[in-house]
């Protein structure tokens, strides 16, 4: 059975005032050109999807996504959607429920979205079989842990992380002690071990898993972290990665998916990466005496921009802001970085400017101290507040 492994789309997430629904969308349409182009019989998508808060929005988006999704589950594709941790815990019953507003009954029976760990067996249109070990994101309610307790948040994430152990123990003597077929594992976990750059995924503060917890399957599918990355030496256990640059720190980064062709006891051939096209992410520093115009030219179109103007005391960033939008247009992130030369001492002119632009960052220190870090409500309740900030800055 031919696979195509990808994960963290993210769709619907936003950098500050700018949508990325479009460049999530194209990626999409591109993921499944490839299904197309070679003939792929099972996409699975090893976790976060869709990062859209609002319910009102939800329909909208669950429209364009079976848009693309129809003619190719028609045409015999089979698609599985795991829960990441940024998927709304609402949102994945509800899809698997409406399932066939994609396809259709015989669309409807080739697409399938886990909430909750479980084995899943899936049917080619040529009749080969595949065996699926499903592990969502290991918040406590997709592990039946509703009431985990400790004394500590690292004691309540050691106890999700047994959980997670004894739940692959499980679904492993299920799968063995089923009919045989070949296995493959798809998680979206923080594997110990990995070396990650985003600051939120580290040991201490997600819920690591250990690789020796892992069976050993042909393949393992694993999502969360967003750098594509073999585990532990071995190509047959692989993070596909993101397939969009979800924010600046991704900038530069080359995003791809996983090409797997299981056989009926391993893998035909070795993982094939095939790359993606995300959208340019340019940063620009504006100093005095710099053409605001000529930099705006350096701009590939459709790239986000994120723009920073260093000033010196007394200096206004408005005329600056006003010609960098109109040059730039909707893809500028705003409002721009302001960097104060010499900011250790400074004049009193520009004081009030200061203390102006300070309010925004103070906001949302004060936003992220009064929610614990493994509070799942945390990353809305902040990506609410970047929202809440650009709309002020744009009155």
């Amino acid at each position: 059975m031919r696979i195509l492994h990808t994960s963290d789309w993210h769709l619907a997430a936003n950098l500050k005032q700018v949508s990325r629904l479009p460049d999530q969308l194209d990626r999409v349409e591109e993921v499944l050109s490839i299904c197309d182009e070679r003939e792929v019989d099972l996409l699975l998508v090893a976790g976060d999807v869709v990062d859209e808060t609002s319910p009102t929005k939800m329909p909208g988006l669950i429209r364009q996504l079976g848009e693309r999704l129809r003619p190719r589950l028609e045409a015999g594709l089979t698609a599985v959607f795991l829960a990441g941790n940024h998927d709304r815990a609402w949102i994945f019953p509800l899809l698997q429920g409406a399932g066939e507003l994609f396809g259709g009954t015989s669309g409807g029976a080739r697409l399938h979205f886990a909430s909750t760990p479980q084995l899943h067996v899936v049917k080619s249109a040529r009749g080969d079989s595949l065996r699926l070990m499903l592990l969502p994101y290991p918040w406590p309610w997709n592990y039946s842990l509703e009431s985990v307790q400790g004394a500590t948040a690292a004691e309540r994430r050691r106890q999700i992380a047994v959980a997670v152990q004894q739940t692959v123990e499980q679904l492993a003597a299920e799968a063995k002690a089923s009919e045989k077929m070949p296995t493959i594992l798809a998680g979206h976990l923080l594997v110990t071990g990995v070396e990650v750059k985003r600051h939120e995924l580290t040991e201490a503060e997600d819920v690591p898993v250990p690789q020796v917890a892992l069976p050993s399957y042909p393949y393992i599918a694993l999502g969360h972290v967003h750098q594509p990355q073999a585990i532990g030496g071995r190509a047959h256990w692989r993070y596909s990665g993101s397939v969009e640059r979800i924010d600046f720190g991704e900038a530069g980064e080359a995003k791809s998916v996983v090409l797997v062709e299981v056989g009926k006891t391993d893998l035909e051939a070795e993982p094939e990466l095939i790359p993606v096209s995300p959208a340019e992410l340019v940063e620009l520093d504006w100093h005095p005496g710099d053409s605001i115009e000529e930099m705006a030219q350096t701009v590939p179109e459709g790239a986000i921009t994120k723009l920073r103007i260093h000033l010196e005391r007394g200096m206004s960033a408005q005329a600056i802001q006003s010609q960098a939008r109109r040059l730039i247009g909707s893809r500028l992130l705003f409002p721009p970085d302001i960097v104060w030369e010499g900011a250790a001492g400074g004049s009193a002119d520009g004081q009030p400017a200061l203390e102006q632009l300070d309010w925004r960052e103070n906001v949302r220190q004060w936003v992220g101290a009064q929610i614990p870090e493994d509070d799942p409500l945390r990353q809305p309740v902040l990506n609410a507040v970047e929202q809440l900030i650009a709309e002020e800055a744009l009155a």
